[in-house]
């Protein structure tokens, strides 16, 4: 405190002056140790991702080689400095197609030597100074002839519709195969895919969601194409309605006379709001089958409903059985 106050006292000028001319040479003495140690020699290890793009698109990958290097470098301080805190690492690009392949028997292997590799990142990254060694000092990659087949989709969706509510089409997923890529061995045991699980409770609206498709749960080498699927439910709400039909018999030719008590019943559906227009008498078709009947027995025949349209739900058929009776 009593050196700031000396700073800042008109009283002390020469002190002020003595003060800056310190500060000056710690300053200038310091950049000047900086810059010294920096431009020494260092030897440090240089560590980066790498990735390998363009493989061949008849072959599978099936090792997993090293996905980082480490080089090994001596060089300036400022070297080392620019490198590790001002450029961004982003993953060094190994292409494929540079190289050749020897595939003997439908098998390849491709040996890569990383002292040439790690020459290319130290020019890209303008590293001055000499490769001492590279770890590894070489990258095998193992490869396998590419198998391809279709298998299906099987969407994963569970839901609740609220009251009122129905599905108007059955549940859909587009596409309903998938190519499924990979060596023999991996693609010949699975025989379909699922899309990621989707919950919902309560619809009231449609469903159209794209959703990824899940990779089986295994260690082969494999890939599925496309990776998404759209998962779609039409959702519409019904109202329901009745509507009076007219009973058929199935009878056989020469068979008596039969008399039904009632001679019609009422047909009660469930239909959408949207297609309740569109529903007529004739689109419903109730039937009994009288083949056999050769005495009036006391008993009832069940009323079967045999034609109705796509759209309607039924829900009950009253009465569902009538009486007979022959008719001399």
């Amino acid at each position: 405190m009593n050196i700031f106050k000396r700073l800042i006292s008109p009283e002390d000028q020469n002190y002020r002056s003595k003060t800056t001319v310190f500060f000056i040479c710690l300053v200038i003495s310091t950049l000047l140790w900086i810059l010294t140690k920096f431009a020494y020699q260092y030897t440090a290890d240089i560590e980066l991702p790498i990735q390998f793009i363009s493989i061949p698109d008849d072959k599978v990958m099936v090792s997993k080689p090293d996905s980082l290097l480490r080089i090994n470098v001596r060089a300036s301080g400022f070297g080392l400095l620019r490198y590790n805190y001002f450029l961004k690492k982003k993953p060094f690009e190994i292409n494929l197609i540079n190289y050749r392949m020897q595939m003997p028997e439908g098998f390849s292997e491709l040996t890569l030597g990383t002292t040439p590799l790690a020459q290319q990142i130290v020019e890209r990254y303008n590293l001055p100074g000499q490769i001492e060694y590279v770890v590894p000092e070489n990258i095998v990659l193992h490869f396998e002839d590419k198998q391809s087949k279709s298998v299906p989709v099987i969407p994963d969706v569970e839901y609740t519709l609220t009251k009122q509510y129905f599905a108007y089409d059955s549940l859909s997923v587009d596409p309903k195969y998938v190519k499924l890529s990979g060596t023999a061995a991996a693609i010949e045991k699975i025989y379909f895919v699922k899309t990621a699980p989707l919950k919902y409770e309560n619809l009231t609206e449609s469903i159209h969601q794209t959703v990824t498709i899940l990779m089986p749960a295994s260690k082969d080498f494999y890939e599925i194409e496309p990776k998404e699927a759209l998962i779609t439910l039409q959702v519409e709400k019904y109202t329901e309605a009745e509507i009076e039909v007219q009973i058929e018999q199935i009878i056989a030719p020469g068979s008596p006379r039969v008399k039904l008590f009632p001679e019609k019943v009422k047909v009660y559906y469930m239909v959408a709001l949207k297609d309740f227009k569109r529903i007529e008498p004739s689109m419903f078709s109730c039937q009994v089958d009288l083949l056999g009947v050769k005495e009036f027995s006391g008993k009832r025949i069940n009323v079967i409903i045999r034609d109705y349209p796509s759209y309607a739900k039924i829900v009950r058929i009253v009465p569902s059985d009538v009486e007979y009776i022959i008719l001399k």
